[in-house]
């Protein structure tokens, strides 16, 4: 299929996807910074002629595998579509380094694609929902100054109205409490700006990781070779950008209405499964919201007890006071 004018990438694929017959996949190929990259968008099959829809983005060393997660939009009302971003789960390729990017606002093609996509399947209007690093990529497209003349020319026909943006305890903040923040945010920088080809290399499998899959006795079943348990190496030219994206927002002023769910503590640094289980074992709650409270001027906080890091991941209380948050959200947004 090839793409229409002024778009420039093509689908190459199109077939059920991976998690069932209630999924579709299309994937498409186009130009990267450095190489032809991929991007896959899954949609649930569920609400055809529905004008309004969920997008879901993924975090770090991630990919879409939460069903219930789209079957609890659908139930809704809405079409229910995620993207796997280009280095991710299924657009994973042998050219593509796992996660690795040249900037945050690259994402954007992903995200255009995904969008216009959505416009030529009938939805008129999409609320955008971001995990962790998928936050800051949302966050970060929302905030584009300008658009590129391909995009703005065919923005207001072959897109569709975003008119909410959620977050599930997004990486708008590096992953220290407040008073630290401010001291080690610039040597990291630096730090990461001097050694851009240089990696922490992945060898040990995180707590976090270990309170989730199931061979480690945790609810959830998922791909570890596309979210392995250790990680994918970690990239500081991938950091770098992060903390330039951050700071970029940081000094940017986002009116769209915005719900944040958070987990009611940080469990960082906790040596054990139950302990990293009582909260966020990733990233600094406080930290979290005070970026957020700096970006987005209508904004809505819910803390969720005993949440993770991944809010649907949670234990089914902490799940059900999530999903909880958004219907109401949504029903008020409308």
């Amino acid at each position: 299929m090839s793409a229409p004018i002024g778009q420039h990438w093509q689908q190459v694929s199109e077939c059920e996807d991976l998690l069932g017959a209630d999924f579709h996949a299309r994937t498409f190929a186009f130009a990267g910074p450095r190489t032809q990259v991929h991007t896959t968008l899954i949609h649930h099959t569920g609400n055809p002629d529905a004008t309004k829809a969920i997008l879901y983005v993924h975090g770090y060393t991630d990919y879409f595998f939460q069903t219930g997660l789209a079957e609890h939009f659908v139930k809704l009302g809405y079409r229910f579509y995620a993207i796997d971003l280009q280095g991710y789960g299924r657009s994973i390729r042998p050219s593509t380094p796992p996660n690795w990017c040249e900037s945050i606002e690259q994402y954007g093609q992903d995200l255009d694609i995904a969008l216009a996509t959505m416009k030529q399947d009938g939805v008129d209007q999409v609320v955008l929902l971001g995990h962790s690093t998928g936050g800051l990529v949302l966050s970060t497209y929302l905030a584009q100054p300008y658009a590129p003349p391909e995009r703005e020319s065919h923005y207001n026909k072959a897109f569709p109205e975003v008119i909410g943006l959620m977050l599930n305890s997004p990486f708008l903040a590096l992953p220290f409490p407040p008073a630290v923040l401010n001291y080690v945010s610039w040597p990291v920088r630096i730090l990461v700006s001097l050694l851009p080809f240089s990696y922490l290399r992945a060898k040990k499998i995180n707590i976090y990781s270990k309170s989730l899959h199931t061979i480690y006795g945790g609810e959830w079943d998922y791909r570890l070779d596309w979210k392995p348990s250790q990680g994918f190496d970690l990239s500081f030219h991938w950091l770098r950008e992060v903390i330039v994206a951050q700071r970029n927002l940081a000094h940017q002023q986002l009116s769209i209405s915005t719900l944040m769910c958070h987990s009611e503590q940080s469990s960082i640094g906790k040596l054990t499964v139950e302990e990293t289980q009582q909260g966020d074992g990733v990233l600094d709650v406080d930290s979290m919201q005070q970026a957020a409270e700096r970006t987005f001027t209508n904004l809505t906080k819910v803390s969720i007890a005993k949440g993770f890091h991944d809010l649907y991941l949670s234990h089914p209380p902490a799940r059900k006071a999530y999903l909880s948050a958004m219907t109401n959200w949504l029903e008020n947004l409308d």
